[in-house]
């Protein structure tokens, strides 16, 4: 049941349109640990507009591989927010806190967000990585394949590049692999 809810739920990511709307913020909103997808149910339930990055994770269990989704940012979900609707989100007892945002860092987030969904969509045929913010590398872009016209950091591995989009605001950053003929450097 859990697995369809989020099979469901990663369908709806990639047809999400994270943008900007007057008299709300787009925040990442911090849960409590291991609460994001019971958090993600409860916005789902009381039609709040909120964004849960999953990544797939394949675990050998003695001769069988099984595949589950995990959120990609551990401890936060997206919410579009108003100090009504965040008062809601507080009622869920499944929230820490939340990122303060202005206008200037939620677009910022929502292009971020907007790269985190085209990495999204590649969950469904490779995992992809979580990993610190990487500071330094060279910065390219992506000039063919699915995450064409993107903007990273690459750091050179056997032949194949790992491509990493910065989400300044957690820290964080997603990676996954991709060819080095369908990058090129940025001068």
């Amino acid at each position: 049941m859990k697995d369809l809810f989020f099979k469901k739920l990663l369908e709806e990511n990639g047809r999400l349109a994270i943008e900007a709307v007057s008299g709300f913020l787009w925040t990442p909103v911090r849960t409590k640990p291991r609460q994001e997808k019971k958090f993600a149910e409860y916005c789902r339930s009381n039609s709040l507009n909120f964004y849960l990055p999953l990544r797939k994770k394949v675990k050998r269990y003695q001769r069988r591989d099984v595949e589950f989704y995990i959120p990609m940012f551990s401890g936060y979900v997206f919410c579009s927010l108003n100090q009504e609707l965040y008062q809601k989100v507080l009622r869920s007892n499944r929230i820490v806190y939340r990122l303060q945002m202005d206008e200037l860092n939620e677009k910022i987030l929502i292009r971020e967000l907007q790269g985190i969904q085209m990495f999204e969509k590649l969950a469904v045929e490779s995992e992809l990585i979580v990993r610190p913010e990487l500071v330094n590398g060279s910065r390219i872009s992506v000039r063919s394949g699915p995450l064409k016209g993107m903007n990273g950091i690459v750091e050179k591995r056997k032949g194949k590049a790992i491509i990493t989009i910065n989400v300044e605001i957690l820290g964080q950053s997603v990676s996954t692999e991709i060819d080095v003929e369908d990058i090129e450097t940025e001068d």
